[in-house]
């Protein structure tokens, strides 16, 4: 996924947001590419998350790549170049050493973690820890504890598809639009409100079998407020594949359409490209972590040195100042 904007495009799509766009970030995203990438043991439209063998997600911008989640044989890896980071908020960052120098020694996971490399952490001691923070927090009673998340049954999920499938089928007109860049190009075009009250009104028959239930759907009201626009997506396909979907995000908002009226052609496309999934290999240099003793070190972190005050023995050493929390690092990777 990617957009084909200015950075100035970009800082007036979120004009209106209670945050200005930064600089920085209005030219990160002009030039943001997100890949994401997936085999599974089934079909794509039957496949849930247990069936995934590999996957990857991966986020560039003018810089490199900025941040990376791969998923190889039920092991997640991941990294982070927070330099980059640090720059879309216009900070400057810590040289690595200047970071590796602030961290307990023993703490070889948090360094590379800090320094672009990777890590990896495998998915049982993710769900294990995800299991035990819930039980302790139902332990402790409290009203707002995590519960697990709602799942929807193969005949619900069918129906939820079917009820998609349906409306969408009522309401979209196609027309083809010649050939461009070596792919058929066809032309989709939905009335929004429409699509959305139709979709909507195909779900509450099966209201109950959703998370959430009817409350959960739009009102009538909710649905009038929905821009009552059309919005076309050219559709690329090349030897009956689909290898691509493009729409201009000016189509759902007529305010945005006249605030980039005087930019270049007034447009702001979203671009999808499809393509066989790549191979996707574990990095051979990931550092492991031990999810429980990575929690456990940095409580030690906040409790032991940060927040304390000076008849607690704080120092000015952000850690402790007394190298007592080497130990809660040590044997951490």
């Amino acid at each position: 996924m990617s957009f084909d904007a200015t950075p100035e495009k970009m800082r007036l799509f979120a004009e209106d947001s209670d945050d200005p766009m930064p600089p920085e970030v209005a030219e990160f995203l002009s030039k943001m590419k997100v890949t994401f990438s997936a085999k599974s043991d089934k079909p794509l439209e039957s496949s849930g998350e247990k069936d995934m063998t590999s996957s990857q997600l991966k986020i560039s911008g003018p810089g490199g790549d900025v941040a990376e989640y791969r998923l190889v044989d039920k092991t997640a890896y991941y990294r982070l170049d927070l330099q980059q980071f640090a720059k879309l908020s216009g900070e400057t960052m810590p040289s690595a050493d200047e970071l590796k120098g602030q961290l307990p020694k023993g703490f070889e996971a948090g360094e590379a973690l800090l320094t672009g490399k990777w890590i990896k952490v495998e998915a049982a001691d993710l769900e294990n820890l995800r299991r035990d923070m819930t039980d302790m927090a139902k332990s402790e009673g409290g009203a707002d504890a995590p519960t697990e998340d709602p799942t929807l049954s193969p005949e619900t999920s069918k129906k939820l598809l079917n009820s998609i499938r349906n409306a969408f089928a009522g309401q979209v007109t196609t027309k083809e639009a010649g050939r461009k860049d070596g792919a058929d190009h066809v032309l989709a075009t939905v009335p929004v409100r429409p699509l959305a009250t139709a979709i909507v009104n195909g779900l509450r028959p099966i209201a109950k079998e959703l998370p959430g239930g009817e409350k959960e759907l739009p009102t009538e009201k909710d649905l009038k407020d929905v821009p009552n626009n059309k919005v076309t997506v050219d559709f690329a396909v090349k030897g009956s594949e689909l290898s691509g979907a493009t729409v201009d995000l000016t189509e759902f908002d007529n305010k945005l359409k006249k605030k980039l009226a005087g930019q270049g052609d007034g447009k702001l496309p979203m671009n999808l490209s499809f393509d066989e999934p790549v191979d996707v290999s574990a990095p051979s240099d990931a550092v492991k972590v031990d999810v429980k003793q990575l929690m456990m070190g940095l409580g030690s972190l906040f409790t032991g040195g940060l927040g304390q005050d000076d008849a607690a023995g704080a120092t000015d050493d952000p850690f402790g100042g007394d190298g007592s929390l080497d130990e809660s690092f040590a044997g951490l990777g």
